[in-house]
């Protein structure tokens, strides 16, 4: 008798090295490892992965064309400063695209799967708004808005909404003190919830639209009523 034929193991592509530097790169960027503005340095960052220049080379080069990294002519590649102006074109694109994506789930239906993942981060979003941890409320925020771009199936939809998530992260120091004074932030995400599954696409495309139009203009109000930096 002839032995049973083994199934074959599903092939699980391997990272390049390039794609392991650019994504431990990106996620210190993120997190306050490289600050805004500091200058990256080929040979240093080399070394500090123990490996040649090539693959840092090409996560810089990755980093700058996802928004994180600018390379300029004197300066070299530095970390982006993102300004309130840079947020507030962020809060406008990610709804551009968040719309897009609420149109099609509007018309193939909501997954039991995403209502059931942005109720978690309502209820993730409302207990980091009761311990005031902004940094928690920012990460709850985010990821309810990414489920739902996820959510509509998309690979190039979802790369871009990641890519204007990783920068308005990079912007956390700024968009804190926007988050301080949304004191409706959880009511407004527990009505996109609703709404989502309502089928009232009107309205809901109408409470997205004053969604990030409210977070804009605290934006513009903690702009305007900080105190002018020093000369």
């Amino acid at each position: 008798m002839s032995e049973p034929r083994r199934r074959a193991e599903p092939h699980v592509p391997k990272r390049t090295l390039s794609a392991v530097v650019t994504s431990q790169i990106r996620e210190r960027i993120i997190s306050g490892g490289y600050p805004p503005g500091s200058q990256m340095n080929e040979v240093e960052i080399a070394a500090g992965f123990a490996t040649s220049r090539g693959p840092v080379r090409e996560a810089l080069q990755r980093l700058a064309q996802e928004g994180l990294l600018v390379a300029s002519p004197h300066k070299g590649i530095t970390v982006r400063v993102l300004t309130d102006d840079d947020l507030e074109d962020l809060y406008f694109a990610r709804a551009a695209i968040e719309r897009a994506a609420m149109e099609r789930l509007t018309a193939r239906g909501t997954p039991a799967a995403l209502i059931a993942t942005l109720e978690q981060a309502v209820r993730l979003l409302a207990l980091a708004v009761a311990r005031q941890d902004w940094q928690k409320v920012s990460a709850a925020d985010l990821g309810f808005h990414q489920a739902i771009v996820d959510a509509a199936r998309s690979e190039r939809l979802s790369a871009m909404y990641a890519s204007l998530a990783d920068q308005t992260r990079l912007g956390l120091n700024l968009l804190v003190a926007t988050y301080k004074g949304r004191t409706d932030l959880v009511e407004e995400h527990e009505q996109l919830l609703k709404l989502l599954t309502s089928g009232d696409h009107a309205a809901l495309f109408d409470a997205l639209n004053r969604h990030f139009g409210d977070a804009m203009i605290t934006l513009r109000d903690h702009r305007d009523n900080s105190p002018a930096p020093r000369v």
